[in-house]
């Protein structure tokens, strides 16, 4: 299906030039939606699972696949980052925020590796899987008026993760949050949310009630 390949980016003088191991890809299957996370390739680096860093990349990940890929100007070809060699990537999103992610064993009945976005960093964290499906729809014509009835759909899941005890799935609303600790402690952190103003309706809101809580030494059961 793809053929094997060395990739490697122009050599610059601070950089030794570890070679990628990966494949050129092949496109994925056209549908609304999008199989990546971002619509552009976006300036980032790798971490390999030597300790190795590369960067001045261009990448792009895809959480439909799992995947991330780069763009290799020397071939003028995208390739698929073998994701054995892989312990992270990170990237600029077109906002300016730095999003990084890290390859973690997720034992579920796949018992496989998958990418997290680190949202939260500590003993205990906020990830995010940022997964897209590929989901049944009603027929509609595309760009080329070929007749489809499948979509890209984003389906995004957030955890608390520590490395001793895996992972307890929360969602971003203040009932789901409250539900990860203990009862006895459910009211004073509710208290706390209602005084700093945090309403957790998104991500973001989400985290800052998160570390504004584990200031006070409260831990989420998992």
């Amino acid at each position: 299906m793809a053929q094997i390949a060395l990739a490697q980016e122009p050599a610059r003088n601070d950089w030794d030039g570890p070679k990628i191991k990966g494949a050129r890809i092949i496109p994925f299957p056209s549908y609304n939606g999008s199989p990546y996370l971002t619509e552009n390739w976006l300036p980032g680096k790798i971490e390999l699972t030597t300790g190795e860093i590369i960067d001045s990349l261009h990448i792009r990940y895809s959480s439909y696949k799992d995947e991330l890929f780069y763009y290799n100007s020397e071939a003028a070809c995208q390739i698929n980052i073998d994701k054995a060699t892989l312990n992270g990537f990170e990237f600029t999103d077109i906002d300016g925020r730095d999003r990084i992610f890290r390859k973690q064993f997720f034992e579920s009945y796949t018992k496989t590796y998958r990418f997290f976005e680190i949202l939260s960093s500590g003993p205990i964290s906020i990830v995010a899987h940022r997964k897209t499906g590929l989901n049944t729809t009603t027929a509609y014509h595309d760009k080329s008026g070929i007749l489809k009835n499948m979509e890209y759909v984003p389906e995004h899941q957030l955890y608390f993760y520590s490395k001793e005890q895996g992972y307890s799935n929360v969602k971003p609303n203040t009932a789901s949050f409250l539900s990860k600790f203990e009862k006895s402690s459910q009211k004073p952190i509710k208290r706390l949310l209602r005084k700093n103003r945090i309403k957790i309706k998104t991500e973001n809101a989400l985290i800052q009630a998160w570390e504004m809580i584990n200031k006070e030494s409260y831990k989420p059961l998992f």
